[in-house]
């Protein structure tokens, strides 16, 4: 026990070289970007502390099976969440025993997150990653996972106020401000289209309300009396979306500007191509979003390191049952990035 405590962890590799969990974890495997002096300073730590990238697998590959269960939406391909999971898997430990159980769930149906639920009590994994599309759902699973002594973490996005180990993603408030800002940036507008998506029918499952509220507390803050518009589209039916725009267009001719605080402002894309008068900011580097940036239907895509973020969580996840010590931050937000036309090439995942 005295000799697990004393092998260094990429934790400790942080805490010397005065930078973040996740920084450490892209020098070490070379993944995204990171400035020479900083890639000198994780180096010095690693040869000071005497770490070894295998030192923590081999621990975890000499104890038991490891199981965390993914609570997280199903998804086509080219969605986000696939992104998602393609993080997942990168992040396990190499040579860790170590296996990630998907149980995925439809976002239109909360029977189908309860019945992942149930089936995940049942397995009795050793940990859950999860997100919150069902935040009353969320909080009736997370009691039960507290009372099976079964940790669990959120990625992507999170229920405040539950005993969750720590949080990995975005801070949604904050990304919100940034789309109604850039959003805004160019003119000041006296009405907006919020373009938002029909997710159940019974509308208990809205992931994205934290941003939205972001967007729309800093649009009153700066623009008192603004008039904002909203529209819903399916996103299981798309060739109906530009029926469903043209028509709330021509009931509100006098908006020239749109936004959707979810992930598939490309649904809009032939709505805006229409229409190259017109402003629009969406979220999230999808392939199909950056080829609406590139055609100049979108003028700014707020996003992150998606699959970083991912693979930070797994990896933040095995540290912490290997250590049974709780990360520090509690909240692992990420980096916001801004995409143009002008450098939505040369952004890479």
């Amino acid at each position: 026990m005295n000799e697990e405590k004393h092998i260094p962890t990429v934790f400790d590799i942080a805490r010397e070289a005065g930078v973040s969990r996740g920084t450490v974890d892209r020098v070490l495997h070379k993944r995204g970007r990171f400035s020479a002096e900083t890639a000198g300073k994780v180096l010095d730590a690693v040869r000071k502390l005497g770490y070894t990238a295998n030192q923590n697998a081999a621990l975890l590959a000499s104890r038991r099976e490891w199981t965390i269960a993914c609570l997280l939406p199903s998804f086509r391909e080219g969605e986000y969440w696939e992104l998602i999971h393609r993080g997942l898997d990168e992040g396990i430990p190499e040579g860790s025993n170590l296996r990630l159980l998907p149980y995925n769930y439809d976002q239109t149906d909360p029977a189908s997150f309860q019945a992942q639920c149930r089936a995940i009590l049942e397995d009795k994994p050793s940990g859950v990653i999860l997100n919150s599309v069902f935040k009353d759902g969320v909080r009736t699973f997370a009691a039960e996972l507290d009372k099976a002594a079964i940790p669990y973490s959120f990625l992507d996005n999170k229920v405040d106020g539950l005993g969750n180990v720590f949080y990995v993603g975005i801070d949604p408030y904050r990304s919100g401000e940034l789309g109604a800002f850039l959003l805004t940036v160019k003119t000041a507008p006296e009405e907006i289209g919020l373009i938002r998506l029909i997710r159940d029918c019974s509308h208990l499952g809205d992931p994205n309300e934290p941003r939205r509220k972001g967007f729309l507390d800093y649009l009153t803050a700066h623009f008192p009396g603004i008039k904002v518009h909203t529209t819903f589209i399916n996103p299981s039916l798309p060739e109906e979306a530009t029926r469903i725009l043209e028509e709330f267009s021509a009931a509100h001719p006098t908006v020239r500007h749109y936004a959707t605080t979810n992930s598939r402002i490309f649904l809009a894309a032939p709505f805006l191509k229409a229409h190259p008068d017109f402003t629009a900011v969406g979220f999230d580097d999808l392939e199909r979003n950056l080829q609406a940036l590139r055609e100049g239907c979108v003028d700014f895509l707020v996003t992150h390191r998606i699959q970083e973020q991912a693979r930070l969580c797994v990896s933040l996840f095995a540290d912490f049952l290997l250590r049974g010590a709780k990360p520090e931050p509690r909240n692992h937000y990420v980096h916001l990035d801004i995409l143009h036309a002008l450098n939505a090439d040369s952004y890479i995942e």
